[in-house]
């Protein structure tokens, strides 16, 4: 995609005289890739920035393999630019919060900064920055919290509730459920109900439903991870990284096995993908 970038920088007559170096099969690939979205900058395309990119719990399994002292210097690295994940990864560390203010040369801060985020993506391999990832109706998830990101996982989950409740004529089963659901929940209920789905997944599995609150909650919500590992199995693989990795490492490493399975057909994927688009119109993410 680079290599793309750069000779659609080049007059026509440069580019053909380049590509005749390549090999057919390289120049084939090269047609297939998708354009980027927008010309491609040196400054820009780097990941200086993606520490800021990803839920702090991902960087818990590096720093829990240095001492105290050395946590402390990692965490006073970052405490500038992201404070909020220093101070998350202090108290999970259990140890002080960085001092913001603590003398260290940029040097010094590059170096382990540089550190963190190789240990995310690995010292050789590079991800596409968000503003050069393919063109995708979803890429406006890119920029939800973890937060809103699991708001959207558990409003998902109401199309697969949908399609269990028409299994349910047990009238006191039913009036329960509703009244565990959140006024929010209970709307997009209504609107999946009305309409039925073309397709059929695994059931929810209501059938082993204890009757509490708290695991009814866990069925939904691993449905609708289950959904949304749908929903993203065909996308760009960048892009399934920064999704993960918006969410906690736990959810984050989940989703990408239900990415990482057969991928679903185009339509099913499809439609999900236009549920995703609505939840994220009607709340204003």
């Amino acid at each position: 995609m680079v290599l793309k970038a750069f000779l659609s920088r080049r007059s026509p007559e440069k580019k053909k005289n380049l590509e005749r170096f390549l090999p057919d099969s390289e120049r084939l690939r090269l047609e297939e890739l998708p354009s980027f979205p927008e010309e491609v900058t040196p400054e820009g395309f780097s990941n200086r920035t993606i520490l800021e990119q990803v839920h702090w719990s991902w960087l818990l399994p590096t720093l829990k393999t240095y001492s105290e002292q050395e946590q402390n210097l990692f965490l006073s690295a970052i405490a500038i630019q992201i404070p909020q994940t220093a101070r998350s990864l202090a108290h999970a560390l259990q140890i002080p919060e960085p001092n913001e203010t603590r003398e260290m040369n940029e040097a010094a801060r590059s170096f382990l900064r540089g550190i963190l985020s190789n240990s995310l993506i690995g010292p050789k391999d590079r991800l596409l920055p968000i503003d050069y990832l393919p063109p995708t109706p979803l890429k406006p998830l890119l920029w939800l919290s973890k937060k809103e990101l699991t708001r959207l996982i558990d409003l998902l989950s109401m199309h697969d509730l949908a399609a269990e409740l028409r299994q349910i004529v047990e009238t006191k089963i039913l009036k329960k459920i509703y009244s565990l659901l959140s006024e929010e929940e209970r709307k997009f209920l209504k609107t999946a109900t009305s309409r039925k789905e073309a397709f059929s997944l695994p059931r929810l599995g209501l059938e082993r439903w204890d009757g509490s609150e708290e695991s009814l909650r866990l069925l939904l919500h691993r449905r609708g991870l289950a959904r949304f590992g749908t929903a993203l199995s065909g996308q760009d693989p960048d892009f399934i990284w920064y999704i993960c990795h918006r969410l906690d490492i736990g959810r984050g490493n989940t989703l990408f096995k239900l990415c990482s399975k057969e991928e679903s057909s185009p339509e099913i994927a499809e439609t999900i993908i236009q549920q995703i688009e609505e939840i994220v119109n009607t709340l204003n993410l």
